[in-house]
């Protein structure tokens, strides 16, 4: 580029936003699809906003099912309460039972939310929500560790990053709902993985994109996490579907909270 004036771009592995939108389909946490036997979700904790995303999981594909925001500083209790509201929704499954959430993570960051993230995760550990931080390099998808006396999940986000960037790219595996905004599929694909060489040696990193937002990529990867941490039965699950009384409860996708009106 500075020697011959030619463009050039750097080699990397990316994808493309449009072309996952485009393989939408007509499901979503008003109509789960039949094959879909547990439900795990992923939280990240913005300044203003807290957002999740909610993935279905059957015996061997993962089900984007929607995305959720709860407006409000993290700082105020009733943010909180609003994201615990949030995670007890239930949804009527197609076999004629009852679906609710199975597990869940949330991001605890690295800012001045730890503590309420701590607080907020550990009288719900019986639920399975947990506090979970992403690390980088090659780490197992999921490790549970402790911090302040409560329990912390490590995340290992490049392992999960790159299972996702190859499942994405095969076009197999995972579905997406049409409820998902447009935005949302630009910030599961905000990042590429690309080849960096430390002390002579090639080393595959995940970057990302200049001026793009990321919370969607992280709250599926937090969302894949909480799976690994489920070891129940999927043939004592569907037989509990099938027998399970349903229940037919609303999702909002959008939770306003008081906060913002101050």
């Amino acid at each position: 580029n500075t020697l011959l004036a030619q463009g050039w771009r750097e080699a990397a592995e990316e994808l493309d936003e449009s072309a996952l939108a485009a393989r939408a389909e007509d499901f979503g946490l008003h109509a789960v699809p039949p094959e879909v036997l547990l439900v795990t979700a992923g939280c990240d904790v913005q300044g203003d906003r807290i957002e999740t995303t909610f993935l279905g999981h059957s015996r061997d594909e993962t089900f984007a099912l929607g995305h959720a925001v709860v407006w409000g500083s993290p700082h105020e209790d009733h943010t909180w309460a609003e994201l615990d509201d949030l995670l007890r929704t239930a949804w009527p499954h197609p076999k004629g039972g009852t679906l609710r959430l199975d597990a869940a993570i949330i991001d605890s960051g690295d800012g001045g939310t730890v503590d309420r993230v701590y607080g907020f995760s550990k009288p719900r550990f019986g639920r399975r929500i947990m506090a979970g931080k992403g690390v980088a390099g090659n780490r197992p998808a999921v490790a549970k560790s402790q911090a302040k006396g409560v329990p912390l999940f490590i995340v290992g986000v490049d392992g999960l990053k790159a299972q996702l960037l190859t499942r994405l790219a095969s076009g197999r595996s995972i579905r997406f709902s049409n409820t998902l905004e447009p935005s949302w599929f630009e910030q599961l694909t905000s990042e590429r993985r690309v080849v960096r060489y430390v002390r002579g040696q090639p080393v595959r990193r995940f970057e990302r994109k200049p001026g793009m937002r990321a919370e969607a990529l992280d709250c599926f990867v937090y969302a894949m996490a909480a799976r690994h941490l489920l070891s129940m039965s999927l043939d004592r699950r569907e037989a509990e579907l099938s027998t399970t009384k349903m229940l037919t409860p609303a999702m909002p996708t959008v939770i306003k909270s008081k906060w913002l009106s101050r």
